[in-house]
């Protein structure tokens, strides 16, 4: 749904993946998708370095960077007409001024790189940033929470304040800011996370999926603002919005089994630990 959703506005999509996926025809996708394996580095960041370096990006006038935390139940369209009437030289879905502690930065604001789209100025500037990036030093790290970290840091936070600093202009279709003093009181927050029923609810198309994953104990308490609620009523109806919703149950479910089995494992490990060690 979404990877066909985003080939209305764009003249190509390349979905890439870790994955060994079979011809586009298979999974139902438009003509204009192709579809790319590349090794699992660098998180989305590896990803779109790999892609930006396999085109000649004079090219396009536009270039977006998308990854697959999020999960579309309607039309993109009033997004990209908001985008044609703001011209900005880069812009987002949702922007932060959150900072992490282990932020390098100054000035942390960023747009959150889930979606992230680069007009022709900011295309100009990408191959700029990616040489001061050191982009190997990332591929190297092995270790999954600094690598994290690092991403975080050079790729979200860092790319936005590069180009800041190269004067280019930059807007999000959602102002966290604005969200965080209408619903929180002026608080910092992620507000995908936090206020997805208040999003939602003005139009927001899209869901974080670790809110479906990773659920919440305030779940139980909510009936009409319950992700599977919100999707059903906002929803597209012209979609398999019930199809969808047993998907995304389905892989909810698969979540809460890992997490179980890594819980298990632990338990054990701890166990056999304690087995195997002398008490005095």
């Amino acid at each position: 749904i979404y990877v066909n959703e985003l080939s209305n506005y764009f003249d190509r999509v390349i979905l890439v993946t870790n994955l060994n996926v079979p011809n586009p025809d298979l999974l139902n996708l438009r003509q204009n998708v192709s579809t790319l394996q590349v090794q699992n580095e660098g998180y989305d960041l590896g990803m779109f370095f790999k892609v930006f370096h396999s085109i000649d990006p004079t090219e396009f006038s536009q270039i977006a960077c998308i990854n697959d935390s999020n999960v579309l139940f309607n039309q993109l369209r009033p997004i990209f007409t908001w985008s044609k009437m703001s011209e900005y030289d880069f812009w987002g879905l949702i922007d932060s001024h959150e900072k992490p502690w282990f932020s390098t930065h100054t000035n942390n604001y960023h747009i959150q790189s889930h979606f992230i789209v680069f007009n022709r100025k900011a295309i100009e500037q990408l191959p700029a940033f990616f040489n001061a990036l050191q982009i190997q030093e990332l591929y190297d790290e092995k270790d999954a929470a600094k690598l994290r970290q690092m991403v975080i840091n050079k790729w979200e936070i860092g790319l936005s304040q590069f180009f800041i600093n190269e004067g280019l202009s930059n807007g999000s279709y959602i102002d966290s800011r604005s969200y965080s003093y209408l619903h929180l009181s002026g608080k910092l927050a992620n507000i995908g996370h936090k206020l997805y029923p208040e999003l939602i609810q003005s139009g927001f198309p899209l869901i974080k999926k670790k809110i479906i994953t990773n659920g919440n104990w305030k779940d139980i308490f909510r009936s009409g603002t319950h992700w599977k609620n919100m999707i059903r009523q906002y929803g597209n109806q012209n979609w398999e919005i019930e199809a969808l919703i047993e998907e995304l149950i389905q892989i909810k479910n698969e979540s809460e089994n890992q997490s179980l089995n890594k819980m298990k494992k632990k338990l054990w490990n701890g166990y056999d630990f304690l087995q195997k060690t002398d008490i005095a």
